[in-house]
């Protein structure tokens, strides 16, 4: 049996709160990079030099990635599909930005950081930060590159066996 929506199936958690859960922590993730970012010059008065093409990137990036859960819908963005959430055929969403290139969420959440990465006030304060999660991203969209489902998804090999 797949993971419910609103209750456990042998011990795994409900998914609706594991989303919440996902959800929260991402806009505390995002609210702490913006902090970097604007921090200094909103907290401290302290002037920063506005770079425009980091901004540009950031914005970019994070309208990819929204698009990316657009297409996927909520369910199919925090893993609904691989805990058994979303009864959808692998590679199902064809519209933008997939169809432009794979892996656009992740993509975009990369080339946001790299934005921020950009602005010298973040990498001279926390030079380690951006390389360290845009590395992490790349291992993970590795992962999701290499450990494909191949055969038929997860729930129609659950029928046959019923």
């Amino acid at each position: 049996q797949a993971l419910g929506i609103d209750g456990d199936v042998k011990g795994k958690p409900a998914y609706k709160g594991f989303q919440r859960t996902v959800i929260l922590y991402k806009t505390l993730a995002i609210g702490h990079l913006a902090y970097i970012y604007f921090g200094q010059a909103l907290l401290n008065g302290v002037p920063i030099e506005v770079d425009h093409a980091s901004l540009l990137m950031i914005m970019t990036g994070y309208f990819v990635s929204l698009a990316a859960t657009q297409a996927l819908g909520i369910d199919g963005t925090y893993f609904g599909i691989e805990l058994g959430i979303v009864e959808a055929e692998y590679c199902f969403v064809k519209s933008f930005p997939y169809n432009i290139f794979p892996h656009p969420m992740i993509l975009g959440q990369i080339f946001a950081l790299i934005g921020v990465h950009k602005a010298v006030w973040v990498r001279t304060a926390w030079p380690w930060l951006i390389p360290v999660h845009v590395t992490l991203y790349l291992i993970h969209m590795t992962q999701e590159i290499y450990d494909v489902w191949k055969g038929e998804p997860w729930y129609i090999n659950s029928k046959k066996r019923v």
